[in-house]
């Protein structure tokens, strides 16, 4: 599971210094086809389109249909992150691209210096948090963590609402029904403890899987010991498939 971990973190840091290095170059080319004009100046369509056709598959792919994993080691079910480009590297390099698009076309029109600085600032910002973190989800005999290395939110299994059902927005996000949410440790800003959400379209998991699994889980106390060996996988799938 580490190691998973450490090679999605290296994917993902390279991955933004191509979209960030793409962005910069995109933009350098489409001032420079825009000062040759003639046919070249249709070069600077190309660049919007790019991202824009990037951003689009991205929102718009399928989710996951991998099952959860195991590891015996630390006692946990983990689903990894996508190996698939993930939106968040791209939005670095519009940012990118649009920040040296902007700051050309600033020297004609002044208005449009504020958006100069707001672009690197958002970049800078989104790289920050994509370099530092990989989506994860590990499910363990304590309860549901979200995020690696380190953990950005744990829910232990007596904070779930084990009446309420989860809630999900198809291929984005698994809502938790947090009943105790003084029991839920967050780490960093943003979300709360009363609204915790699992970032499902970036993982390789099946939705439906971790939700049912999740589910399980916390109506089931008594096989939460169990968690993290292959045998008790078995069980659960076998539980997932007889419930339907």
């Amino acid at each position: 599971m580490r190691e998973i971990i450490d090679v999605a973190l290296r994917r993902h840091r390279t991955t933004v210094l191509v979209a960030v290095t793409v962005g910069l170059g995109s933009g350098l080319l489409s001032i420079w086809a825009g000062s040759v004009g003639g046919a070249l100046e249709l070069l600077t369509l190309f660049p919007p389109l790019l991202f824009l056709g990037a951003l689009l598959r991205g929102l718009f792919r399928r989710p996951g249909t991998e099952g959860l994993r195991v590891d015996g080691s630390e006692r946990a079910f983990f689903a990894p992150p996508r190996t698939a480009l993930d939106v968040l590297p791209l939005l670095c390099g519009w940012f990118a691209y649009m920040g040296v698009d902007t700051a050309h076309r600033a020297v004609e029109d002044p208005l449009r210096w504020p958006f100069v600085v707001c672009y690197p600032v958002a970049a800078v910002l989104l790289i920050a948090a994509y370099w530092r973190r990989a989506p994860f989800v590990e499910l363990t005999p304590e309860g549901v963590a979200s995020g690696a290395p380190h953990p950005l939110v744990v829910v232990p299994w007596e904070a779930l609402d084990r009446a309420a059902p989860l809630g999900s927005t198809p291929a984005f996000a698994l809502r938790l029904p947090v009943a105790r949410p003084d029991l839920v440790r967050r780490r960093g800003w943003g979300g709360t403890r009363r609204r915790v959400q699992l970032p499902v379209r970036e993982l390789a998991v099946a939705p439906a899987l971790l939700a049912a699994a999740i589910g399980h889980y916390a109506a089931h106390p008594e096989h939460r010991a169990a968690i993290g060996t292959h045998e008790e996988y078995a069980r659960l799938r076998q539980a997932l498939a007889t419930g339907g």
